[in-house]
């Protein structure tokens, strides 16, 4: 099949590549962290920029308030108006300012920064200065690296139209490169540091040079603040020290060294009046320090991850601190913990592929997706309402950060399951130094119902050696009582099935879970695990073999070989619904389907597997590839129902997927039926969760974004955007607070309380939405009768031409009897782009 790629659209929180009728669309991660975050001017406000997207969260509860409208661009800057408070401006990668009310959060204004070529701009200030005839001029500074990577272009713009009115080059061998600005009004001064230099540019004086090394080209800067009052900069180099500059452009500047960090300084920030400088680094401790004397510091220790970003609130009513597992915490002055802005949690991993070693698991009890947090964590993340539930330590155990010339390794979560109905959660941890023992840890957490938390139930230690490879639950049998299974495997080349059992104590009776057998297999390596749908056989993968057990008894019954295929088995699935007597095996170069009822190999084709996920509400399959493209299949059948290359950029990887069930069924679509009941969620190696949905869905979306000035909150979902009309909603909707039926109100009384923005956010709202004349009201009552009364004669109309839809036994409505024929027309179209990659193989050998 032909792709055609169109239009790329950037939204509020979704990246649109329009291939085909579905689209790819954001539903979270991504990083809030790569720009530094900006208080609006009472500091009630934090703005936060989110790719393409600004955010505003409360600072005092750290709720989501809004979305501005998005920029065209990713946002390479973000700062306060300096004349209007009540406004922001960013600067985006390709040279182009956008203008943003804080009220009303759309662009008001868009100025294109005008350059001979087209640059990717790196930082972004505003500039206030004096020309020798003594005007004051506020002017845009960008930077960026030229095109042969050996210079830094430093170049003012002006403020009206775009236009470059001086700029001057440095060169240099390091694309790394810190620019601050020195005053926070009047004359400023702009400090670039790269190597060993420290540069002071003059803005005023056609940017003249002050050249000063930093010290020993043993240290390396690391990070850069201006003083907000005095002509003085504070660098931060690879040993952990701050120097904090002045007299700068003295042939000798005064030096002060601020030194207790052992780690690289990453960031420096000072306060607004300038007595007092924050620092951070890879400690997960931010140290406030006072000017007038190094010796005097306090500190606020334990952080979550290591530090990145330190923006100071007006008045120095808060900090805010960026950590690297994509969180913002807000403290104050006296360094207590005021909120934290956190909804897509990141773990601070040493290389892409360990970002999420345990994948995607769907909660059954809340339908949320469960997967790595920070370090020796796990989250739940709701994708309905794209916010995180909560995060559950597992490991118990605190951060060890990182220290000089040596690699700390922490326990990591590295495998997730839960059982049917989300009663029971199985974890395992590892951490292997490579210098002292190997630990592993398999636990068992029992979900309280009361307390609505998991608590852990029995903690087992190093269950296999080496470390673990699959974790899965026994799914439900219409005889359980508590006795579902658990198997593992291992790097021991064993396999073990875990049963829970009663405590033999006659002091309090309980249950925990214990080892029920041990399985292994020609002493192959074991793969991965699966067990049937009824739960009376398990899947395990002994190198290229797929073997068949009775769990109960642990009675090996067969082994599914191909003499084709020499690959180790990844991933093993059994089919559902009509494909319950189908499992498949994939490795990375191949998938094979094998038929457990007469050992035969039904079908096989070349493949590099990166991910395999099943549809727990249907027998469709999607797989990934290495080169990224997606296949969504069924058992039965090699020919894909779905086929897309290039699901995401090649420079990205996908780490995981899933299917969620949804809350309600999707209407018949003849091309999608592989999405009625699930939606496929994905991660790539950007931390960000993607899925695919119909462009018609996004348009929608879009819409309601747009037109929507209410802000963004859980109670204004319950205020309508327009009267409603329709006749069959009409009789339900409510006279002051215009609901759309019960459905909407649910939906409100779902959302935890403690997840809501203050009441003074949401007062406004709700008297708002109470004060309707009674001639509106009136108004409304007519027109709604006016509508029914029009719907009532369309309705007779349409029914008299269109046919009613039958019901044919074991298959969808269908409304015509053009959909089927469209139906093969589509298939057919899909699935001729799949001959040239995927060459089915009828094959019956064992």
């Amino acid at each position: 099949m032909q792709m055609k790629l169109r239009a790329r659209r950037q939204s509020a929180n979704i990246d649109v590549i329009d291939v085909d009728d579905l689209v790819l669309t954001r539903k979270g991660g991504g990083s809030i962290i790569d720009q530094r975050p900006v208080f609006s001017h009472d500091g009630e406000t934090l703005y936060i920029v989110w790719k393409y997207v600004i955010r505003a969260y409360s600072t005092q509860t750290g709720d989501f308030v809004k979305e501005l409208e998005p920029a065209n661009h990713r946002i390479a800057g973000l700062i306060v108006h300096p004349e209007n408070p009540n406004a922001v401006i960013a600067c985006t990668e390709h040279g182009e300012l956008n203008f943003w009310s804080c009220q009303s959060g759309i662009i008001t204004k868009k100025l294109k920064l005008i350059f001979q070529e087209e640059p990717k701009i790196r930082t972004f200030h505003i500039v206030n200065y004096k020309t020798y005839k003594g005007n004051e001029l506020r002017q845009v500074l960008v930077t960026y690296i030229s095109k042969c990577n050996a210079k830094i272009y430093i170049a003012l713009f002006d403020l009206d139209n775009g236009v470059c009115t001086k700029s001057t080059c440095i060169p240099t061998d390091s694309h790394e490169y810190y620019v601050d600005i020195i005053g926070n009004h009047g004359e400023n001064l702009i400090a670039v540091l790269h190597d060993v230099d420290l540069h002071i540019l003059n803005p005023s004086r056609n940017l003249v040079d002050k050249l000063h090394k930093t010290g020993k080209t043993g240290r390396i800067p690391t990070c850069l603040a201006g003083h907000p009052e005095e002509e003085c900069v504070a660098t931060g180099d690879s040993t952990g020290r701050v120097v904090v500059w002045k007299s700068l452009f003295q042939a000798r500047p005064y030096t002060a060294v601020y030194h207790w960090h052992t780690l690289p300084v990453t960031e420096i920030a000072f306060s607004k009046s300038g007595g007092h400088m924050y620092t951070g680094g890879g400690e997960c401790v931010l140290v406030k320090w006072v000017i007038a004397n190094s010796h005097q510091k306090s500190f606020l220790p334990r952080l979550p991850a290591p530090i990145k970003h330190l923006t100071i609130a007006p008045d120095n009513l808060y900090v805010a601190v960026s950590t690297l597992d994509n969180g913002i915490v807000v403290v104050n002055p006296q360094r207590k913990l005021t909120s934290v802005i956190q909804n897509f949690t990141w773990g601070v991993a040493l290389s892409s592929q360990d970002l999420f070693p345990a994948g995607l698991v769907v909660d059954p009890r809340t339908n949320s997706l469960v997967l790595n947090s920070r370090t020796g964590h796990v989250q739940f993340y709701n994708t309905r309402t794209k916010s995180l539930l909560y995060n559950i330590n597992i490991t118990a155990q605190n951060f060890l950060t990182q220290e000089r010339s040596v690699i700390i390794v922490n326990t990591e979560v590295t495998k997730i399951a839960l059982n049917y109905d989300g009663t029971w959660m199985a974890t395992v941890e590892e951490r292997n130094d490579k210098v002292s023992c190997i630990e592993v840890r398999l636990k068992f957490w029992l979900f309280d119902t009361k307390q609505q938390l998991f608590a852990l139930n029995t903690s087992i230690e190093l269950p296999h050696e080496g470390g673990v490879n699959a974790l899965r639950f026994q799914p439900s049998t219409p005889f359980d009582d508590d006795g579902t299974l658990a198997v593992t495997t291992g790097r021991d080349k064993k396999f073990k099935l875990w049963n829970l059992v009663e405590s033999s104590s006659t002091y309090k009776k309980s249950k925990h879970w214990l080892c029920h057998s041990i399985g292994d297999y020609r002493n192959l390596p074991v793969t991965d695990a699966a067990f049937s749908v009824d739960g009376s056989l398990v899947g395990i993968g002994f190198g290229c073999s797929v073997t068949m057990w009775t769990p109960d008894t642990c009675t090996f019954k067969c082994s599914l070989t191909h003499s084709q295929y020499q690959h180790q088995v990844m991933r093993i699935e059994f089919g559902r619904q009509d494909a319950c007597h189908l499992v498949v095996a994939a490795s990375t170069e191949h998938i094979a389907v094998w038929n457990i009822l007469s050992l035969t190999l039904i079908w096989s084709v070349p493949l590099q597997v990166a991910t395999l996920a099943a549809d727990t509400k249907s027998a469709y399959m999607a797989v990934f590839t290495t080169d990224n493209s997606l296949f969504v299949f069924m058992p039965h059948r090699s020919k894909p129902v779905y086929t897309r290359s290039t699901v995401i950029e090649n420079y990205s990887s996908i780490l995981g997927a899933t299917f969620v069930p949804r809350l309600q069924q999707k209407p018949n679509a003849s091309d999608r039926q592989w999405q009625r009941k699930s939606q496929l969620f994905f991660l790539d190696s950007n931390q960000e969760l993607l899925t695919l949905e119909p462009e018609s869905e996004v348009a929608i979306s879009l819409e309601s974004l747009s037109t929507n000035s209410v802000p963004a909150t859980a109670f204004a979902n319950t205020i309508a955007a327009k009267t409603v009309t329709d006749k069959e909603t009409a009789s339900y909707t409510h006279e002051q607070l215009g609901i759309r039926g019960k459905g909407m109100v649910e939906e409100l009384l779902s959302v935890s309380a403690h997840t809501l923005p203050p009441m003074k956010m949401l007062c406004a709202s709700f008297i708002t939405s109470l004060l309707m004349s009674s001639t509106s009201k009136a108004q409304s009552t007519d027109d709604r009768d006016d509508k029914m009364h029009v719907d009532e004669e369309s309705a007779g109309e349409s029914e008299e031409e269109s046919p009613r839809p039958t019901k044919r036994e074991s298959s969808p409505v269908v409304e015509n009897d053009d959909t089927d024929e469209a139906k093969v027309q589509l298939r057919d179209h899909n699935w001729s782009f799949l001959s040239t990659i995927l060459p089915g193989e009828e094959n019956t050998e064992q």
